[in-house]
């Protein structure tokens, strides 16, 4: 049975097929997709979705038809997953962590373990960050019962791109048959990060000031860092707050023509915001766990409120999955749960 999908879909981007790539790989489905990401400005594939369609279909075995620049209809035809050690370059700035969102899944499904290398862009204003996958993502799946690793070799900022990740897979195993995310717990270290690569160092200091004006941050608790490895000018400012249950990650990206007061207020605006909500699962995260709360089949965790972009990819999820989501207002946030048959992969 083929899965057929409209790209147009409730927010109508990359994630519809980003998510669409991973399920029919790991349960053997094949799916057509119109209209790849039809509500963007520039709709399609563009050169990091195109790496994310070749780098699933590498792993798989899957014959594809419209895997081209600008395509905006794929049809995806999954076969055997195989373990290996896999690298992928999407040539621009691109963000890396994005391909490797679509992959990862899979490879959890694989029957032994595998490194992914990526490069392209580590550091992008509409992607997670690598901080944000190692800190905050990979720890939350652990739980979900699913291993991996990530080191960032070198740092790749929009424009010039450049950068490297490296990635360690361990197959998953048996799975928990419930996970719960309710209780975050008392806050532990809460820790900022500047980086700064060939730009003024006032920019980092700037935004250093403007974090410290909170009177949140002690002076040890910020930490600028100068980076040296990346091929092109970059800045941004990541704050980690690490709570008993759940360590969560905050960004932002400097931008030609964006102030350094703004980038800075703008991570710590978001941390704030999220430390005085009191849920587990900030929305960023929450849209990243969604996949694996859907194999697990039998979960729920507490949010501050469900984005459209989350919404979109339940319904996609739903379509591959014999999973139901329902989200509920609590007096908190919203609480999201997910039930079903238990997933049993066709690899297996």
């Amino acid at each position: 049975m083929t899965i057929h999908i409209d790209g147009r879909i409730g927010e109508g981007g990359g994630q519809v097929l980003r998510t669409s790539l991973s399920l029919s790989a790991i349960t053997g489905k094949a799916f057509v997709i119109e209209h790849i990401r039809g509500k963007r400005k520039k709709p399609g594939l563009k050169r990091q979705h195109l790496v994310s369609v070749e780098a699933a279909a590498s792993i798989c075995g899957a014959d594809c038809k419209g895997d081209s620049l600008n395509s905006q209809r794929l049809v995806f035809n999954p076969g055997k997953i195989r373990a290996g050690n896999y690298s992928f370059d999407i040539g621009s700035a691109g963000s890396c962590c994005l391909v490797l969102q679509t992959v990862l899944p899979i490879l959890f499904y694989a029957d032994s373990s595998s490194t992914v290398t990526i490069q392209g862009g580590t550091h992008n204003p509409m992607a997670p960050t690598a901080d944000f996958l190692a800190k905050s993502f990979l720890p939350a799946i652990h739980r979900f019962g699913f291993n991996a690793s990530l080191n960032l070799m070198s740092y790749g900022f929009y424009p010039a791109g450049g950068g490297k990740i490296k990635a360690e897979i361990r197959p998953a195993g048996d799975l928990p048959k419930k996970v719960e995310l309710i209780e975050r717990g008392p806050l532990l270290k809460k820790r900022a990060r500047i980086l700064l690569s060939k730009l003024p160092q006032h920019i980092a200091e700037r935004e250093k000031k403007i974090l410290l004006k909170q009177g949140w941050f002690e002076t040890d608790e910020v930490e600028i860092v100068n980076i040296t490895n990346s091929p092109g000018p970059g800045n941004a400012v990541i704050i980690i707050l690490e709570y008993e249950n759940v360590t969560c990650v905050f960004q932002s990206i400097g931008e030609k023509g964006k102030r350094a007061e703004k980038v800075a207020a703008e991570a710590y605006n978001a941390a704030a915001y999220h430390h005085k909500s009191m849920v587990p699962v900030e929305n960023f995260l929450t849209d990243q766990l969604l996949i694996y709360l859907a194999l697990v089949s039998n979960g729920t965790f507490l949010t501050s409120k469900v984005s459209l972009h989350s919404h979109t990819n339940m319904k996609i999820i739903e379509k591959f999955l014999p999973v139901k989501f329902v989200v509920k207002e609590i007096a908190s946030g919203q609480k999201l749960n997910c039930t079903g048959k238990i997933f049993r992969s066709v690899h297996s």
